[in-house]
């Protein structure tokens, strides 16, 4: 019950209120079925004994109502009126079944959507501490976990329970003896079957969410780092890290199969011996078989129709138990992390395209910044200047802290300490200055898409300015390639993480996004260390005719890089240690000297 008072938690309200219906059907569908089991009783008791149509009252009045003048032609009534009941019973039974499925379909594209978004708008700070494959096998594994193995398996239940309760009041009127015993047997045995298995089900639960991470995680590397692979020879390694969660996942799978098809195994030939005994009860009680017979008939039609349910309940009160870390994990997921902004409030977002106003200065005062989860700061009591149109680099070892101080300024990740000023006025609306920023990181993601959609990235095909397109081509020194040398132009597809093109390309390709929307500052971060030399010097060419029209943050890995920058800072474990221009730096300070290699 935990898990499924959790899973309906997990819906709207408007989509439990869509509930209801569908359970008004499974009622309704309870209710014709054991309309359809007391529709067949005076079927057989006329065929056990035609005279009782004359001695039972009802039957008699609908037998002289209607005319009939043979116990043949009502006998033939009777069952074409059972058939056509228990047709209807069936026709319904596939309406509400289409209902459940479309219902569940429903909620998992919904589910799946609302928890891709939850994760999309999470602080940036929030995918520095979660792995990806992770949020990835949440997203398209465990949503679907959860509605097929939580969500259906509850609405079954209800409509199974629900079936089996109206079976047994409907024998408890016929003959409440026999109905209670029916319940006592087997209610026991189900229980014992329950009680039995649940530590083995939730072991196994817990096991299938673990196989599943690791199958999602291997995967998700070796791809990733296909050419390492590659190069390294590491294929056995990462099949038999792949292997390893396949084979634990194909263990619990078939343990859970197992286990949800026990009761059909063990019910059944304990049915039978029921159905065995309760003919013999009957027959020693009425004493002939003619008696006997209706009663048997519609036990035994109940008893037929009571199998099938207790069997559903079972296998789906085992699912739902299999599945409860899953359906934890995502509760915890969805309830625990900041909601995305409503609906309203994103379409407004959407329009609200106008960035914050960036007129004079970016100042930072006492900054500091340190992780969560590590005790030393990785930026302490920054103070930094930046005026607008100048270029500012930063440079020094490794860890310096360089990348996040430029996350910072960029409100990516939020000051432990200090303030950012823009203008002298702290920045109000995070998202507006962001737009201000064009970034291009050391490695630079592409999609497998075209030119012209990875430059323009994000960005519809129809709303898509293929003359902006060009125009930060030209910049980032790309339009001579693309036009010169690929089939397609900017329509030619870059393959899978841009799989097609060289390293240098990649990177121009991210410099012409950067200044797809004409950003009033470029960050960029290492962006030229995996270029040649003269690739390099053709981009920072192209940098460098920017200068003075735009503020440019530069992250250097060579000093040469930063040599015609206005200002340049040099940190140290997090500090700021030294501030000025390339020809001060290189007089005034040993370490830049070594850096630079002078």
């Amino acid at each position: 019950m935990d898990s499924i008072r959790k899973a309906l938690r997990l819906l709207t309200p408007r989509e439990r209120r869509r509930l209801i219906p569908l359970l008004a059907g499974i009622v309704i569908m309870g209710i014709l079925q054991v309309a359809g089991i007391g529709s067949f009783a005076p079927f057989v008791a006329v065929v056990a004994d035609p005279s009782i149509v004359e001695t039972q009252p009802i039957l008699n009045r609908i037998y002289t109502e209607l005319g009939f003048d043979s116990h043949f032609a009502f006998l033939v009534f009777l069952g074409a009126g059972a058939f056509a009941v228990m047709l209807f019973d069936a026709a319904f039974r596939i309406l509400v079944t289409y209902g459940l499925h479309r219902y569940a379909g429903n909620r998992r594209y919904m589910m799946g959507l609302r928890l891709f978004r939850q994760y999309l708008y999470q602080p940036y700070g929030y995918f520095l501490d979660h792995n990806t494959s992770e949020l990835s096998k949440n997203l398209l594994s465990e949503v679907d976990q959860v509605i097929n193995g939580v969500v259906k398996p509850a609405l079954h239940i209800f409509a199974e329970l629900f079936s089996a309760a109206a079976i047994l009041v409907f024998l408890l009127v016929v003959n409440p003896y026999v109905a209670l015993a029916s319940a006592v047997v087997f209610g026991a045995i189900y229980a014992a079957l329950t009680f039995g298995i649940r530590p083995l089900v939730r072991h196994y639960g817990k096991e299938v969410r673990e196989a599943n991470r690791l199958r999602y995680k291997s995967s998700s590397e070796a791809f990733g780092a296909i050419k390492d692979v590659k190069i390294l020879g590491k294929e056995p390694a990462f099949a038999r890290k792949y292997g390893e969660g396949a084979k634990r996942f194909a263990k619990t799978q078939a343990a859970k199969r197992m286990l949800s098809t026990l009761p059909v195994k063990i019910m059944k030939p304990l049915s039978m011996g029921f159905a065995i005994a309760l003919i013999l009860v009957l027959l020693a009680v009425y004493g002939s078989v003619v008696e006997a017979l209706p009663l048997v008939a519609i036990y035994a039609l109940a008893v037929q129709r009571l199998m099938p349910h207790l069997r559903g309940l079972f296998r789906h009160g085992t699912t739902i138990r299999y599945y409860s870390h899953t359906v934890d994990s995502l509760y915890n997921d969805m309830t625990s992390t900041p909601p995305p902004p409503a609906e309203k409030d994103r379409k407004l977002a959407e329009r609200a395209v106008e960035r914050m106003p960036f007129r004079s200065t970016v100042e930072l005062r006492g900054v500091s910044f340190a992780y969560p989860t590590s005790p030393a700061p990785v930026l302490d009591t920054i103070n930094l200047l930046i005026e607008k149109n100048t270029t500012v680099g930063f440079v020094g070892t490794t860890g310096c802290g360089k990348t996040t101080l430029v996350d910072v300024i960029m409100c990516l990740l939020e000051p432990s300490a200090g303030e950012i000023l823009v203008d002298g006025a702290p920045i109000a609306e995070v998202g507006r200055w962001q737009r201000n920023f064009g970034y291009v990181p050391q490695h630079i993601y592409l999609s497998d898409d075209s030119v012209a959609a990875n430059i323009a990235f994000g960005i519809p095909e129809e709303l898509r300015d293929q003359g902006a397109v060009e125009k930060a081509a030209r910049v980032a020194n790309l339009h001579d390639f693309v036009v010169g040398e690929l089939p397609d132009g900017y329509q030619t597809t870059v393959g899978e993480r841009g799989i097609r093109f060289s390293g240098g390309q990649r990177q121009r390709v991210g410099i012409a996004r950067a200044l797809y929307h004409d950003p009033d500052i470029l960050v960029m971060d290492e962006a030229t260390s995996a270029l040649d030399t003269v690739t390099e010097d053709a981009v920072m060419d192209a940098i460098h005719n920017l200068m003075h029209t735009k503020t440019i943050i530069l992250i250097a890995h060579r000093i040469t890089t930063v040599r015609e920058c206005d200002k340049i800072c040099m940190l140290e474990r997090g500090r700021m240690v030294a501030e000025g221009d390339y020809s001060t730096l290189l007089a005034e300070n040993e370490t830049f000297r070594s850096l630079a290699k002078v």
